[in-house]
């Protein structure tokens, strides 16, 4: 049964890196599409701006946290949304991350600070990589994420997370 897990999880990540594969070789930051023959093109996918955007969703996320709300949080997942947490179960579906969110704030650990470092995308994706810390006050944990974002009801939220801390 361990190793059916086992390798389980090495197709789950096996498909989140053929995913992220095909998001970053089948975008182009400069979409364009031409209105007619004699207009100049128009800009479809706008990084600068879908990275501003993307803040505003960190943000969302840092708050919830702050007011040890999990169910705000994973609400900054989408529906069918996945978080991979390090040396952790999957947990697939806002119900399951929800859960998982609801530990890290029993621990304490409600005070979050995010930073992109890379970011990529077109269309309804982004592919973001970030540097985090998440404290309870007295610890604090050091990481980064690799995070594909979907664009759902105009808000950035994450589709595919896995975040790897770097303290033990």
């Amino acid at each position: 049964m361990k190793n059916a897990i086992k390798n389980l999880n090495r197709i789950k990540v096996l498909q989140l890196i053929i995913l992220l594969l095909f998001i970053s070789t089948s975008c182009n930051n400069l979409d364009k599409s031409k209105k007619n023959k004699n207009q100049e093109n128009e800009t479809v996918f706008n990084l600068a701006k879908e990275k501003e955007e993307l803040k505003k969703s960190f943000k969302g996320v840092r708050e919830s946290l702050a007011k040890k709300d999990a169910k705000a949080v994973a609400n900054y997942y989408t529906e069918d949304g996945v978080f991979m947490p390090h040396n952790s179960t999957i947990f697939t579906g806002r119900d399951n991350i929800e859960k998982a969110f609801e530990g890290f704030i029993e621990s304490g650990f409600t005070e979050l600070n995010v930073e992109s470092t890379w970011a990529e995308g077109c269309g309804e994706y982004l592919l973001d990589t970030e540097k985090w810390t998440l404290s309870n006050g007295k610890d604090t944990l050091i990481g980064k994420s690799l995070v594909i974002w979907k664009k759902e009801d105009g808000i950035w939220k994450m589709y595919k997370d896995m975040i790897n801390t770097d303290t033990p």
